[in-house]
């Protein structure tokens, strides 16, 4: 998943979204919300590929050789998943086929190439696997297993890599829906390998997210979960950390629109966020021990630098952790600014508190237009920049739309992502822009 995840490696494990869900089926059913069919016919090899994909179509190899050969030498590299190439053995150790990985490889490569053609193949592929994943599902003793879990996640990666800011994200949701249900089949055992603490914290980083976007309260088993894996790798561990802050945002979401606010709610809810804005800035400041960027000094600063800030980061993957946390902190002072601002006397301390959510946020909208230039000084072609302009997608948006970001770096934003998708050719960025032009929610990104 993308999107959005903890921080390990400089990984802020969240998917695309930054997402995934509550409700789920039964133990030992298939979950419903896993079936959707997907069947288009198989496409052929398209006659125009990249440059750094010429020397494997020279090679004729089959077409699901190439997306694969793509998806694990250029894809998962770049990927927040350090376990994504090991995924592919998972799954062929518990017999699995390989439509699981040929689905996003597929979605990957058509991305990559602009070849809607090899949607179609993916399509297909994303089909079978979600038949055999249901299968799985019905199998109280292949339900538990790594495999599926591994088919789950993949396919989940396949609807964030097709998913379109206009469109509902339902089958995501559907997906993630079954994967919360999964890692409650699982329980505790599931930490006995380090593969299955990895999964579960991403999976789970994803669930909390989601639950946060529609306003969910987090599912009470996932939480003592969460506790129990905290036990295993230890309480201050940075996944661990980051797992905790989404599942903490979900929960005030979750209390901010639950209904009226009386005054003393009002306090109680500011107060949480406060003691959440200061987790998430220790986290900022676990990751910049081992990731930190270089401040560009203005002088250097590119001219179209916002306010002459720029930031140098080692690789794409330090800049998006930078940004998740930003944005996680965009939100969380957003709410307390929305709060405090409406509080009568019951809050003696209001204005200091606005005062102070106004000045945070104006650092991270600061801090993540300041990411903006590194975007820049990758090669035009590369797909390191083509993942880091992805991966700019939806901060730009939420700075684009905040109500608590100066006027100046909501513009910049909307201007910066009308710039990504014209310079990178990256189409969501155009519809995120032409959203933000409309003034429509982009919850969805």
């Amino acid at each position: 998943m993308q999107g959005s995840q903890g921080v390990k490696e400089g990984k802020p494990r969240t998917g695309r979204h930054e997402s995934a869900g509550a409700s789920t089926p039964k133990p030992g059913s298939p979950p419903a919300d896993l079936i959707r069919a997907a069947s288009s016919p198989a496409a052929q090899i398209p006659p125009a590929a990249s440059e750094s994909l010429l020397f494997v179509s020279r090679l004729s190899l089959a077409l699901e050789d190439v997306a694969k050969t793509f998806f694990f030498t250029s894809y998962a590299p770049a990927s927040p998943t350090p376990y994504l190439a090991d995924l592919s053995d998972i799954l062929a150790a518990d017999g699995f086929s390989t439509s699981a990985i040929l689905a996003p490889a597929l979605a990957s490569l058509s991305l990559e190439l602009s070849q809607p053609s090899l949607m179609e193949v993916a399509r297909k592929h994303y089909a079978l696997a979600i038949q055999q994943t249901n299968r799985a599902l019905a199998s109280i003793d292949l339900a538990v297993r790594d495999a599926t879990l591994a088919s789950v996640f993949l396919l989940a990666l396949f609807e964030a890599l097709t998913f379109h800011g206009r469109s509902s994200p339902t089958s995501w949701t559907q997906h993630m829906n079954g994967a919360a249900e999964l890692l409650k089949l699982r329980g505790r055992k599931q930490f006995d390998s380090l593969l299955g603490r990895n999964m579960f914290l991403d999976v789970a980083s994803e669930i909390f997210t989601s639950c946060a976007q529609r306003r969910l309260a987090v599912p009470p088993a996932l939480s003592e979960l969460l506790a129990q894996v905290a036990d295993v790798v230890g309480s201050d561990d940075p996944e661990v950390g980051f797992a905790r802050a989404a599942a903490g945002m979900a929960e005030l979401a979750n209390m901010l629109f639950a209904g009226r606010i009386n005054p003393q709610q009002s306090i109680v809810i500011v107060q949480r966020a406060c003691q959440l804005d200061a987790q998430i800035e220790q986290l900022l400041e676990q990751l910049a021990g081992f990731c930190m960027y270089t401040v560009v000094p203005p002088a250097k600063a590119p001219a179209s630098a916002y306010n002459n800030l720029a930031h140098d980061y080692d690789n794409p993957k330090s800049c998006r952790n930078w940004n998740i946390l930003r944005m996680m902190r965009l939100f969380v002072n957003k709410w307390i600014f929305h709060i405090a601002s409406g509080a009568g006397d019951a809050m003696p301390d209001r204005m200091e508190l606005v005062q102070r959510a106004a000045g945070n946020s104006e650092r991270m909208a600061a801090d993540i237009l300041s990411t903006v230039p590194y975007l820049y000084t990758l090669p035009p072609s590369s797909y390191a920049r083509l993942m880091t302009g992805r991966w700019l997608i939806w901060p730009l948006s939420v700075v684009a739309t905040s109500v608590v970001a100066p006027m100046t770096a909501r513009i910049f934003a909307r201007n910066a992502l009308h710039a990504l998708g014209r310079d990178t050719g990256i189409t969501q960025a155009t519809e995120a822009a032409n959203m933000v032009d409309e003034s429509q929610a982009l919850e969805d990104w």
